[in-house]
């Protein structure tokens, strides 16, 4: 079986990670090396898992047929548009880039190029999130929180690229409509830009969405519900378990499920599945997919589009709570 030459740009918190993801998955990827800006870092993490440290991202692009980009967010143009242009299709960390109009480049490049993007928005991988992947899941309104404690690693950005990102990504994915109306509002509370948010999001199909994103809570929390016609979805991200409430004909005997109540007047009942708690290396099967997709060709399920779209969003949601705190 072919392995693909994959190397690591950016050895902090993720990058380590990625590295040793690509240890797990020897049998189609060939973990070339790693580099980072610090030599110091990348000479710790080429120790720690036994393969070359490079001097120079030019060096690291001599020797592999792709790259995993976990560098600082505000790195992420310059180096990704080094490594397109070296033909090399790349994993990129979220957000895609800094800015939209980097983005559009770097998605408009690989495009011409041939070349693969694929986005770490990592929640896509969440065994919750597998758990509906089968349903008719056609969202009319979708609340979510993610309320962390304060980490300094991401303070460098506000809490919509930091935390709530991820889940505007999810929302993106179930709601294909387009974007109508933001109404948001934030805080800055211990740095400089928003560490607790709260957005409003309207979509063209009429559906809506209320996020809540904080890196100052005392509990961790990671809630997303889903409410449509005769259906309701509870996930807990971090559980990874997804709880399901839907209605079904009363007579129907083959509808999945533990029937909790009748609704006489419909000829309904109301069932409910609930599922266990998963169990996925989330990280690990992100980074398989991306080296299937370059090997075999196999689909991207985050593209670089998608990143795009969660990153033109969250600017979106990001100058109405600039405006918010103008005032």
């Amino acid at each position: 079986m072919s392995k693909l030459k994959v190397g690591v740009i950016g050895c902090g918190h993720l990058g380590k990670f990625h590295t040793k993801m690509h240890t797990m998955l020897e049998d189609i990827s060939e973990l070339q090396g790693v580099y980072d800006l610090n030599p110091d870092q990348s000479k710790k993490v080429s120790e720690e898992f036994s393969c070359k440290q490079f001097h120079s991202i030019d060096d690291l692009l001599s020797m592999v047929d792709a790259v995993i980009i976990a560098s600082a967010t505000q790195s992420h143009y310059e180096v990704a548009m080094q490594c397109l242009n070296a033909n090399k299709s790349i994993f990129i960390e979220k957000p895609i880039t800094a800015t939209v109009p980097q983005a559009e480049e770097i998605v408009a490049l690989a495009e011409e190029k041939g070349l693969i993007i694929q986005v770490g928005h990592i929640e896509r991988y969440n065994p919750a999130f597998f758990q509906i992947e089968d349903m008719n899941v056609d969202p009319m309104f979708i609340e979510a929180h993610r309320l962390a404690s304060f980490n300094p690693r991401g303070s460098d950005v506000s809490v919509v690229h930091d935390l709530m990102i991820h889940d505007i990504d999810l929302i993106l994915s179930l709601i294909s409509a387009d974007v109508v109306q933001v109404d948001a509002a934030g805080v800055t509370v211990l740095t400089e830009t928003p560490d607790i948010a709260n957005v409003r999001i309207k979509f063209a199909n009429g559906a809506v969405a209320n996020l809540t994103a904080s890196r100052i809570s005392i509990k961790k929390m990671r809630k997303f519900r889903i409410f449509q016609k005769e259906m309701y979805i509870s996930l807990d991200l971090d559980r990874g378990a997804a709880d399901v409430f839907f209605m079904a004909d009363g007579n129907d005997t083959s509808a999945k499920g533990m029937a909790i109540a009748n609704i006489e007047s419909k000829d309904k009942k109301i069932m409910y599945i609930k599922n266990e708690e998963g169990q996925i290396n989330a990280l690990l099967e992100e980074n398989r997919d991306f080296v299937n997709s370059v090997l075999n060709g196999a689909p991207v399920k985050v593209t670089g589009k998608d990143g795009l779209r969660a990153l033109v969003t969250a600017e979106m949601v990001i100058s109405e709570i600039d405006k918010q705190l103008a005032k």
